[in-house]
């Protein structure tokens, strides 16, 4: 390997070691989205089905909360204010964290 592209991939690799543990803080909206249970989205009207990803490596925990932040990110967008979670998966060193959501709005 070449030298740059050497202390590319070490930069790489350090950053991987630093994110360890960090979770993304959510923007005011996507804080705004609660999960709520499955019985309680009866009288709501459903938006989308939502995969939300992470490729920051950390843990089953850390990947799977940013995961789950981004699917809140973009219910947000969609004008939901309620979603359902149907799965988070942590993902691994070649595929990123997802988290599949229901997104509702409810009055």
């Amino acid at each position: 390997m070449k030298g740059g592209t050497m202390n590319k991939l070490s930069a790489a690799a350090l950053l991987a070691l630093a994110c360890q543990g960090c979770v993304n803080n959510p923007s005011t909206q996507a804080a705004a989205v609660r999960e709520v249970d499955a019985s309680q989205v009866g009288k709501c009207a459903l938006i989308s089905n939502i995969t939300g990803k992470s490729l920051l490596a950390g843990g089953v925990a850390t990947s799977g909360a940013n995961a789950l932040i981004d699917a809140k990110e973009q219910a947000a967008g969609l004008g939901a204010n309620v979603v359902v979670v149907q799965g988070v998966d942590a993902g691994s060193m070649y595929a990123p964290a997802t988290a599949r959501v229901k997104a509702y709005r409810c009055n």
